[in-house]
């Protein structure tokens, strides 16, 4: 078989088992995500590692051309949730969740860090993207089970959704420093021909700096560029995005204003990575951010969700199962109840499945414990605080983005890729049960008028 017939066939499998198992979990009260992760790891080297399969003759290359697709589904996923916040609703969440976004990042990620350094025994770059992973919230599990309980309105619920909009912007502004300041990151910076990287050689060949020189004078030039990058890429967006949108939209072409919102997605992202260094999601996500202030953020939002949610993010989440090997977490299992591992698989012993159950219990009680201290201190009633924090504990496809980025740019290895993808996987699970128990068992809420800000 051709290899241009072999990746139609990968992709109709992919794209057929990423819908057909998310609309099982739908049915079954489960956000459909969860679907498609699983079938990504029942496809992938944990059991039937679908790419190794005698059709697939060319596995390597369509590994790599579904690695592609996925990091352009990142991408997209991402400009998709910069549309989807809500300024407004930012502001008028106030501070009490600022504050529980705060508490919610702080904790998880120094928990992460630690955990990577002191019980992985990890370097500093992969304990930091540890305790990165773990500061993300995806609220989109919760809002649904809110709705279903009647209390999205709430005090609580609408703190929650100003919460995760906060937690993502901190969330992205840790993960692009910490990929600015890695010294291999994803796309062209793993190449080394970032802007900064390209200013900071040239300069060294002339000037002939020592190394200790030539490393301050490299930060110096990543913060300086990553503030350029921030300032112009949201001063052009304020200013004439609005301006060109409503030149294009005559255009007599089909869909040029898709086209046009495309491009600016892919420019931002390719923008952030070679001039600010930063991860290109990150342009991405400022690049639907600003789109959202657009009078053609409805017209804009649908097209492009379109395209995202039924070809590119089927792939990414189906992707996310085939890197992850979960194999090596359930050979210590196998091998206790049988006598002998899984065959061709080392066991690594208990020291990793331990290390899972330990971050998956330091990812729910720090978030838990983080949201409630910044809500309590804020405001709220022990009770109400309690509830922020259940309804932050899911990491969802945030988490798995950030993941994915980091086993991208070569700073976590498969391992640790697959202890996070558990822990989204678990977080994700017990949301909507926390939030049913905390909300329905311990009396009824307040839902909020539409005009007043939350208390």
């Amino acid at each position: 078989m051709s290899y241009s017939l072999q990746v139609l066939l990968i992709l109709c499998i992919i794209i057929a088992a990423a819908k057909c198992t998310g609309s099982l979990m739908v049915r079954w009260g489960q956000p459909g995500v969860l679907g498609e992760i699983l079938v990504g790891l029942i496809l992938g080297p944990t059991l039937l590692n679908m790419p190794s399969w005698s059709v697939f003759s060319a596995s390597d290359e369509l590994v790599a051309f579904i690695k592609e697709l996925a990091a352009i589904g990142v991408i997209f996923l991402m400009f998709v949730a910069g549309m989807g916040t809500d300024l407004k609703q930012m502001k008028r969440v106030g501070i009490v969740a600022f504050w529980a976004a705060v508490g919610g990042v702080i904790l998880p990620f120094f928990a992460g860090a630690g955990i990577g350094t002191w019980l992985g025994k990890y370097n500093i770059y992969e304990s930091i993207f540890i305790g990165a992973i773990l500061t993300a919230t995806s609220v989109s599990i919760s809002a649904q089970t809110l709705m279903e309980l009647h209390a999205l309105r709430s005090k609580e619920g609408t703190t929650i959704l100003g919460a995760a909009v906060i937690d993502d912007v901190l969330g992205i502004i840790i993960l692009s420093l910490v990929i600015a300041f890695k010294p291999r990151t994803i796309g062209v910076a793993s190449h080394g021909i970032t802007l900064p990287e390209i200013i900071t050689n040239g300069l060294n060949m002339l000037m002939h700096m020592d190394d200790v020189a030539a490393a301050k004078f490299k930060v110096i030039v990543l913060i300086v560029l990553m503030i350029i990058f921030f300032i112009a890429a949201w001063v052009i967006g304020m200013r004439y995005f609005e301006k060109w949108s409503e030149k294009i939209h005559y255009w007599p072409t089909a869909e040029a204003l898709t086209a046009f919102a495309i491009f600016i997605c892919l420019l931002y992202s390719w923008g952030a990575e070679f001039i600010g260094s930063v991860a290109a999601i990150t342009g991405s996500y400022i690049a639907g951010l600003l789109f959202a202030q657009t009078k053609y953020k409805i017209d804009i939002e649908h097209k492009f969700s379109l395209i995202t949610y039924s070809f590119f993010v089927p792939v990414f989440f189906v992707s996310i199962g085939l890197n992850a090997d979960a194999r090596p977490l359930i050979a210590p299992i196998v091998a206790a109840i049988n006598g002998y591992g899984i065959t061709g698989v080392p066991n690594l012993g208990w020291d990793i499945f331990w290390l899972t159950i330990i971050i998956v219990i330091a990812a729910i009680v720090t978030k838990v414990v983080g949201c409630y201290l910044g809500s309590l201190f804020t405001g709220f009633s022990n009770l109400s605080a309690f509830r922020v924090g259940v309804g932050m504990i899911s990491r969802g496809e945030v988490g798995l983005i950030v993941a994915t980025v980091g086993l991208a740019a070569g700073i976590i290895d498969t391992n640790i890729f697959t202890i996070m993808v558990v822990m989204v996987l678990i977080t994700t699970l017990v949301t909507p049960i926390f939030l049913k128990i905390v909300f329905a068992k311990f009396g009824g809420v307040e839902l909020l008028p539409e005009e007043e800000p939350p208390v």
